[in-house]
């Protein structure tokens, strides 16, 4: 009886550790390409953003208009999502005018363009509101306006090769000028995948 209820009990242990040991684990991303799917995931988004921003910085027009110590102001009007998956477009956008600001040659409004800061029109009509102390209010006419505008499209294209699925994304970018409307810079950044059937993402 005794011997049955210590096999029983390590029994017990053994399932409990098992159950315990399927669980929810944390990636280090560095090392998370090997949990790779044919999908769109955190690697891809840092490879298109890193080199979409080195071929903007990189650019001989972007050099010319960046010059002198003032930045550019620069606007999101939008990234489209071409692609059959959920896509957070403002992931891409802003790890790219993150690392644009980062050069000290722009600097980024929400007040104007695709996602704009709500927090900018609500404290604006805080003014004349008897409820407000109007010295503390905001003064007309101290809002920047963009000169320059990003904005871009992610476009998925799957083919059948052989017994295998290819998954090509290619992520277009565009830097106008909000002035004259000419295409100050532009990039394309290919990602191929190659994957079965069953794990195409459609």
């Amino acid at each position: 009886m005794k011997k049955s209820l210590i096999l029983c009990g390590v029994a017990l242990s053994a399932l409990l550790i098992s159950a315990c040991s399927s669980g929810p684990q944390y990636i280090d991303p560095s090392n998370s390409k090997a949990y790779a799917s044919m999908g769109l995931d955190y690697h891809d988004i840092e490879k298109a953003a890193s080199d979409s921003v080195r071929s903007l910085l990189s650019s001989a027009q972007v050099r010319e208009i960046s010059r002198g110590s003032k930045p550019k102001v620069l606007m999101i009007s939008g990234v489209i999502n071409d692609t059959m998956q959920t896509i957070d477009t403002d992931q891409l956008s802003r790890k790219i005018t993150r690392d644009m600001r980062n050069s000290g040659k722009f600097v980024l409004t929400l007040a104007q363009g695709a996602k704009t800061e709500k927090g900018i029109n609500m404290a604006r009509k805080a003014r004349d509101n008897d409820e407000f102390d109007q010295r503390t209010t905001i003064e007309k006419g101290s809002l920047k306006s963009a000169e320059l505008s990003l904005s871009g499209k992610i476009v998925q294209k799957n083919t059948k090769v052989g017994s295998k699925q290819r998954t090509d994304y290619f992520f277009l970018l565009t830097l106008t000028n909000l002035k004259d409307g000419t295409v100050i810079w532009d990039d394309e950044v290919n990602i191929i995948k190659l994957g079965s059937n069953s794990s195409v993402s459609w």
